[in-house]
């Protein structure tokens, strides 16, 4: 059977010059030249994307692909949740954290020998407050800064006041972590994340170790920072690097309850979803995935330390 390759074809129109989007010729030709009978699904929206996915599955197809940003590789996966159909990166957008925990190469010839290989996988998938995500949720200064991210990519150059102002305001509380049910941290902390893979934001290595298949979260908990310590760090973890400090605490837990001593805001991937308090649990194994010829056991791979 063709495989399925649901493009967003509204992503990066404002770009011009090398960074302008992939064309669907480049993206067909890659996929030809890879060996994979491709059928290219062009998408604008977020319900075109969902019924092409429907079509798909109802077809039988055991394979999607997902062409576009993280956020078309999240709708495309979220909709493949629980089944025994594959989810396949082209990515095309300009981080693409969930590529590089799959060890997806971002050229596009490389991604597309990739899905060719079919070799496949099953992660797990996090659930915040009812949302899932495959990344990372957070609480604190980091959720309370990104907001300003989507406002930022469409234009609002004002999101850079906003954000600076943002962390200048902001000060440390105290949370309390509930762990599997029974166990209780309390701590005084700027940030808590709650990760399923390595990698948010910029490809900031805020989880190192956590891995996709064990079924449990990193949760890390980031206190003793100043605000210039902290935004330090995550500037030396950024890009798949890997940095270590002894001013953060990690456990590990399959449910995981952040309460906080004011309400504090949570934003799991990249929405926001309002205050604490911040309900995790993962969801084991409900993803096939194609991954690259590095991924193993679990882990992404994760570029050297600063």
């Amino acid at each position: 059977m063709t495989v399925p390759v649901i493009w967003n074809s509204s992503a990066g129109q404002k770009a011009r010059g090398p960074l302008a989007p992939t064309r669907r010729e480049e993206l067909e030709r890659a996929l030809s030249d890879a060996g994979v009978a491709a059928h290219i699904v062009a998408t604008e929206s977020e319900s075109d994307a969902k019924q092409a996915v429907a079509r798909s599955v109802a077809a039988g197809q055991k394979l999607i692909v997902a062409a576009g940003g993280d956020g078309t590789a999240w709708l495309v996966g979220t909709q493949l949740l629980g089944t025994d159909v594959a989810l396949g990166i082209m990515p095309l957008g300009s981080v693409m954290n969930i590529a590089r925990m799959l060890d997806i190469p971002f050229d596009l010839g490389a991604a597309a020998k990739v899905i060719a290989a079919r070799r496949e996988a099953s992660i797990d998938v996090g659930e915040a407050n009812g949302q899932v995500f495959f990344e990372n949720a957070s609480v604190g200064i980091q959720a309370a800064v990104f907001r300003h991210t989507s406002e930022w990519e469409n234009g609002d150059l004002g999101s850079v006041v906003r954000a600076l102002r943002e962390a200048f305001r902001f000060s440390p509380a105290r949370i309390e972590l509930t762990l599997d049910g029974d166990r209780r941290v309390t701590a005084r902390a700027l940030m808590v994340t709650v990760s399923n893979a390595p990698y948010v934001g910029v490809a900031m290595t805020v989880a190192p170790d956590a891995r996709l298949d064990d079924g449990q979260f990193d949760v890390r908990v980031f206190e003793h920072f100043s605000k210039i310590e902290l935004f330090r760090h995550l500037a030396s973890i950024a890009f798949g690097r890997r940095h270590y400090s002894p001013h953060i605490s990690t456990y590990r837990s399959a449910t995981v309850t952040v309460a906080a001593q004011r309400p504090m805001p949570v934003r799991a991937d990249s929405r926001d979803l309002g205050t604490t308090p911040l309900v995790c649990r993962v969801r084991a194994g409900e993803l096939r995935v194609i991954v690259g010829p590095d991924y193993a056991a679990g882990r992404a791979p994760i570029a050297g330390g600063a």
